[in-house]
């Protein structure tokens, strides 16, 4: 697909959550674009819902012939931001990259020092140094020798072996006496560049910024300390036009940092959409000594379904340390008064938000922070269990360059270690005690979406199929050995989609221990494209294998699921006898798990109602072979998973041999595997059997020989019911999807 040059194209690649697993919508993105295109520039942004890997979207990207490709930069998809950058850059050396977001603000220096495709960051705020930038780019025909870089504000940019910081643009800042200031910029939505559908999740903010005091947050630095608000007829206007959808089923975010920052414009945002008869569901999250029961019930009333508050900790002298409610320096250190008089608020707050019917309600806290020690953090996790709340994010406290806690660390005891030579960017910190040993509250986030990132990896281990056509690159790799080399991760960029995943197998629980922080270090080190690295360990319990998430060693048994892998033959008499078999898979080892699993196919097609015969039982365990009785629901045909062994040997089936090696391009895989199953189909004579249109061809049909496996084929029709087993999977897979995009 052949489009007009643009002179910018905004990229804004997922971190990799539940919701963004492409190239979705971005709120300040679409801001800049809107604000630019007032100023005549070609400006877009990349939109894709299709899975591509580094150099096919690297040549997507391209077709839009972009002058600039900027990129929306967060820590958590700065790997992928990176790696797109080396490859559009490899394809077109002349296209200018610019960095901007929450992590070139702060770390642009160590980015132009590391990544040559990179030419220049954008710091805090991007629509005036952007359109400065354009314009200054314009005005050279794009001529990176010749822009005159000192004159623009607020970037930073490499001059030879030399990275320069400009002053900060301060255009916010400096107006920001000017009430509703940012109303200049024009709305993502009523100017069209987000469509109202996308809505959910990409929500819409009323304000930027923050004015308080957290010495662990990044928010308040972002913006200097301030709040810029847009007008309430401008967020009216916005939230009419969105109401206007046929149909809303999830509540649209509100992301501003706390909405109710200032409780008298909150109350007239809600008066305001009560008054022009606005109805559309809405969430937010803010501080619960920002907000009264008088409020509560106008924002329930305005269309509020959910509501979270930020709590962080339950300790008095903890909150004070982080300046919480209030700086650390102000008034006497150890008077704890409003710390006490915060806690009682959330209390109120939280059981008074469930007594008029809102859900979820939801809290977070921090573990790991400044003057906290093993007993405090218990402190809290003990008030979560008494909140009359529907769940709470469980978060480890992560130390941001730029923030006051960043500047003095060291007086609180911490060390902050970049992840690898490589990669300055993505840091670790230790903690004042061993944060371990602060296990989970029952209503975790944590809790809820391991268990749904374990089911899916329980979907990929038995290689159920997600792509409906062949691609170029696999969606998932299984890594089946303890230690990740180098290699292996090069190989992957060239191989594994964009915020594809990663499951990793170690082979017993001591190696897990002595291998993951190495491994950790590798891939970031490397620069893996996705940030997508589940890994589990073998455990032995009463003689039967079980795989087991890491995440159960830091945070507790009920953090994930436990996925028990046996015989074919055992999983199908325990479903039978109806045990939960919910998160098993069953494996064909021997030719009774074969016939046993062939045996079930039979009973469904042989049902009156085949349907009420699968919705009236027990949910169906998964199995490694069901592949080889339908028809195109086979990996090896769509090659959506490939599993890594030892020997750094590539295969796409669990029965098959090796296909190559770690190292060999895609199309190779392909190209052997093809050649595979056309001497497997010419040795059987499939054009002449009866069944050659129902059949998989299994080309490794084990336990059964190829003889046996084309009897069972002949004998009975297995493809419909097992394509209806895959139906019923996909009906299961709802049932797991979180719906709150503040759970993550």
């Amino acid at each position: 697909m052949n489009k007009t040059s643009v002179d910018l194209l905004m990229v804004f690649p997922s971190g990799g959550d539940v919701y963004h697993t492409n190239f979705n919508h971005h709120l300040g993105a679409a801001y800049i674009i809107g604000y630019t295109r007032k100023y005549g520039f070609k400006v877009e942004q990349f939109i894709s819902n299709k899975p591509y890997n580094l150099k096919e979207c690297a040549k997507a990207i391209s077709h839009y012939k972009p002058k600039v490709v900027g990129f929306a930069v967060y820590e958590s998809n700065y790997m992928q931001s990176v790696l797109l950058s080396n490859y559009l850059k490899e394809l077109n050396p002349n296209t200018v990259i610019i960095f901007g977001g929450p992590t070139p603000t702060v770390h642009s220096k160590e980015i132009l020092e590391k990544i040559n495709s990179v030419d220049l960051c954008v710091r805090q705020e991007g629509e005036e140094t952007v359109l400065k930038t354009l314009t200054e780019l314009t005005s050279v025909n794009f001529n990176l020798k010749q822009v005159n870089f000192p004159e623009i504000k607020g970037i930073t940019f490499r001059n030879k072996n030399e990275v320069i910081i400009n002053s900060d643009c301060d255009h916010l800042y400096s107006n920001r006496h000017i009430a509703n200031f940012i109303d200049r910029y024009p709305s993502p939505y009523i100017s069209g560049i987000i469509p109202v559908s996308q809505a959910f999740p990409t929500g819409i903010i009323t304000g930027r910024g923050c004015n308080q005091n957290c010495i662990y947050c990044n928010c308040a630095v972002l913006s200097k300390k301030n709040i810029y608000f847009h007008s309430i007829e401008r967020v009216i206007e916005e939230l009419n036009l969105i109401s206007k959808q046929k149909k809303i089923v999830q509540p649209i975010p509100i992301y501003d940092d706390a909405f109710t920052i200032i409780p008298s414009r909150a109350k007239k945002i809600c008066e305001a959409i009560i008054e022009n008869n606005i109805k559309i569901p809405l969430l937010c999250i803010t501080r619960c000594d920002k907000i009264n029961e008088e409020l509560l019930d106008l924002m329930k009333i305005a269309g509020f379904k959910s509501i979270g508050f930020s709590l962080e900790s339950a300790v008095p002298k903890v909150l004070r340390s982080i300046g919480k409610v209030r700086s650390p320096e102000v008034g006497d250190p150890l008077n704890y008064e409003k710390e006490i008089v915060y806690i009682e608020n959330l209390k109120q707050m939280t059981r008074y938000a469930k007594k008029i019917g809102m859900f979820p309600v939801f809290i977070s806290i921090m573990i790991g922070l400044p003057g906290e020690s093993l007993q405090d953090a218990q402190k809290t996790i003990n008030l979560v269990t008494q909140l009359d709340i529907d769940y709470y994010t469980h978060n480890i406290l992560h130390i941001f360059k730029g923030t006051p806690l960043y500047k003095d660390h060291d007086k609180y005891g911490y060390q902050i270690t970049p992840i690898g030579q490589n990669n300055q960017i993505i840091t670790k910190n230790n903690f004042p005690f061993n944060i371990d040993e602060i296990k989970l509250a029952e209503n975790s986030t944590k809790e809820r979406n391991s268990k749904v990132m374990d089911y899916n990896v329980l979907n990929i281990l038995s290689l159920r199929l997600n792509r409906a056509a062949e691609d170029s690159f696999f969606n998932n790799i299984i890594i089946n050995q303890d230690v990740i080399e180098p290699s292996l991760i090069k190989w992957m960029q060239e191989v594994l989609a964009i915020n594809g995943t990663i499951v990793h197998i170690y082979s017993n629980r001591k190696n897990f221990l002595k291998f993951h922080s190495e491994n950790e270090m590798v891939l970031y080190n490397e620069f893996i494209p996705t940030k997508v690295y589940e890994c589990y360990y073998w455990e032995d319990s009463k003689g039967e294998q079980i795989l087991k998430s890491g995440r159960m060693l830091s945070f507790g048994e009920q953090v994930g699921l436990n996925i028990e892998v046996k015989n074919t033959s055992l999983i199908l008499e325990e479903y039978n006898n109806g045990y939960d078999t919910d998160c098993s898979i069953g494996v064909s080892n021997t030719k009774k798990d074969a016939e046993t699993l062939n045996e079930l196919l039979q009973k469904i097609s042989k049902a009156e109602n085949n349907f009420n015969y699968l919705l009236n039982r027990n949910t169906l365990p998964q199995f490694q072979n069901l592949c080889k009785w339908t028809v195109n629901r086979a990996n090896c045909e769509k090659l959506e998973t490939a599993i890594i062994d030892n020997n750094n040997s590539i295969r796409v089936c669990w029965n098959s041999k090796p296909l190559g090696k770690v190292g060999m391009p895609f199309s190779e895989i392909k190209r052997n595997i093809n050649n595979i199953k056309k001497s497997v189909i010419n040795r059987r004579g499939c054009s002449q059997c009866s069944q050659e249109k129902f059949c998989q061809k299994c080309y490794s049909p084990y336990p059964l020989s190829s003889t046996e496996y084309c009897k069972y084929k002949n004998l009975h029709k297995t493809n419909e019911s097992a394509n209806l087993i895959n139906v019923f999977y996909v009906i299961k897979d709802l049932l797991y999807k979180p719906i709150n995009p503040y759970d993550f």
